[in-house]
């Protein structure tokens, strides 16, 4: 069953209409499709038709040559939406690399485009399959034909990836209270080789959302920085140079806390079996699970009400793995309205950035995200899911990257640092090393 369907299994059909999803377009349709959606009656307002041109980046410029892709990309699937509306508009580029859309309404859209390798096509260019993938947040105004150029990013080489990400919550009528301790994350080993834990550190990138008037405007200038990512929330994997191998192909489950959470819903996880544990701050903890350290400026984990409060409930955020590296040794490079200090990790530290955006259906919830969310070098468009709390079927999925292909024996997963292409929105799985169906 693919993850579409399962989603819609879940979710009531009263509620699916609310549920809005950067990962998983809900609806496609043809190039010709009125997307006027909800406009308030009065002056007629002008339409304009966009034209999007998708092309591989330079570097990629032989594999463009050799599959016949010099004027564009053909297959490419491009993603619509209009701020404030529900529906995702879905496009397919032509022979050219190119997808048109007439009658459409001036107003900021998300756009996000993706492709990959079909086996055939990799056999042509004697090469493994490959992921591609863009994204834009833009102003479309209403002024003549509008053109949007995409160039794709193809995947990098494997390293340690983010994996999964959960930051589902039922609501606190049916937990006894705001319950968030069974969020969790997992990484996998994306490389031939094996790699150590031990030191290395998982963080949370400065918030994306206008939440506090001129938050945007006071953080542009970190979120737009090329060198590194900012953060003040920081876990570091404990160990002391060889405790903790990942071999090739495998993953490791984190838990926020490693314990059987059914007992508090039966929607909610069994993470008594996760490899390394955050500790919530209900004290939960099980001995048998060595626990990650707290190595940033503020507590990776804080209290709220009670229950447990992390980066892993936030949308509009970051997230990233790095190489072991002592944060006292980084001075405070930003500081926030706060006055919270922010480390930045500097590029060459960091193994694989993912970005997860927060979207609402209506113009009255819409919380206006950040643009960029970070720089394009590290993450070039968000994934996203939707974080108000529509009932207890949404505590079951999970953000999962996709596989890409198998290599001697093990899968590799997709990272084309365009998060909105390189996962997808399913069943959540932790401590199964792989989604089973994707």
């Amino acid at each position: 069953m693919s993850a579409d369907k399962r989603i819609a299994r879940r979710i009531p059909p009263s509620l699916a209409v609310g549920l809005v999803l950067v990962t998983i377009a809900l609806a496609a349709c043809g190039t010709d499709r009125d997307i006027t959606g909800g406009q308030p009656r009065g002056p007629e307002i002008p339409r304009t038709s966009l034209i999007v041109h998708v092309r591989l980046q330079p570097s990629d410029a032989a594999l463009a040559s050799t599959l016949g892709w010099e004027s564009g990309v053909p297959g490419v699937e491009v993603n619509l939406l209009r701020n404030g509306t529900e529906d995702w508009l879905r496009l397919r580029t032509d022979a050219t690399g190119k997808a048109r859309l007439a009658n459409i309404l001036p107003a900021r859209y998300r756009v996000y485009a993706g492709r990959f390798l079909t086996p055939g096509e990799a056999s042509a260019a004697e090469l493994p399959v490959r992921s591609f993938g863009d994204g834009i947040t833009t102003e479309i105004s209403g002024i003549g034909e509008q053109l949007l150029e995409f160039e794709l990013s193809s995947d990098v080489p494997g390293s340690l990836v983010i994996s999964e990400l959960n930051g589902w919550t039922p609501p606190p009528w049916e937990t006894g209270g705001a319950y968030t301790d069974h969020h969790y994350f997992e990484v996998y080993n994306n490389s031939a080789r094996t790699l150590f834990l031990d030191g290395m550190v998982f963080g949370a990138t400065v918030r994306g959302d206008d939440n506090v008037h001129g938050h945007c405007v006071h953080s542009q200038a970190v979120r737009s920085d090329s060198l590194g990512v900012y953060s003040l929330a920081l876990l570091q994997w404990p160990g002391a140079g060889g405790e903790h191998p990942i071999g090739p192909g495998e993953s490791r489950l984190v838990a926020m806390s490693a314990i059987d959470h059914t007992p508090v819903h039966p929607d909610l996880p069994d993470l008594s079996h996760a490899d390394f544990e955050i500790r919530g701050v209900r004290g939960a903890d099980n001995p048998a699970i060595p626990n990650m350290v707290d190595v940033g400026w503020q507590p990776f984990v804080t209290s709220l009400g009670g229950a447990a409060l992390s980066d892993l409930t936030a949308g509009n955020v970051g997230f990233f793995v790095a190489r072991p590296f002592d944060p006292g040794e980084l001075p405070i490079m930003y500081r926030d309205f706060a006055s919270r200090g922010y480390h930045r990790i500097p590029s060459d530290l960091l193994l694989d950035v993912v970005g997860r955006a927060e979207i609402f259906a209506t113009l009255e919830r819409e919380t206006p995200p950040c643009v960029p969310l970070l720089h394009p070098d590290f993450d070039r468009y968000p994934g996203g899911f939707l974080t108000v709390a529509l009932g207890a079927e949404l505590s079951r999925l999970s953000f999962q990257r996709r596989v890409l292909r198998s290599e001697g024996g093990r899968d590799i997963l997709s990272n084309s640092n365009t998060s909105a292409v390189d996962f997808v929105l399913a069943d959540l799985t932790p401590g199964v090393p792989l989604w089973p169906e994707r």
